[in-house]
């Protein structure tokens, strides 16, 4: 019974930990619609969310190091953002290009 509560415990952490990774940032997901310059559009649901990308972005594509010239319509994303000046400004992006 022991060890049940102890494999418990640690499943605990291990789903916790990841959701605190990002602290209080935004998390906007969805597929890319629009990309004008630095401004990507993602929408979800019929919602869009415009999100500033900068020199300072980090970027994940398809699971290994990408770039910003990774990124295309039709991809979809999951960005980790904070408003600076009322405009979400992404931190981290991980895209994922569909499946052919």
């Amino acid at each position: 019974m022991k060890t049940l509560s102890h494999i418990a415990a640690v499943l605990v952490l291990a789903f916790a930990i990841p959701a605190f990774a990002h602290g209080n940032m935004d998390h906007v997901i969805g597929t890319v619609t629009k990309i004008d310059g630095s401004i990507v559009t993602v929408v979800k649901d019929g919602m869009s969310t415009q999100v500033a990308l900068i020199a300072t972005t980090a970027w994940e594509t398809n699971g290994k190091p990408g770039t910003q010239a990774d990124l295309k319509v039709g991809d979809r994303v999951v960005i980790h953002a904070t408003k600076v000046n009322n405009v979400e400004t992404a931190h981290e992006v991980r895209l994922a290009h569909p499946a052919k």
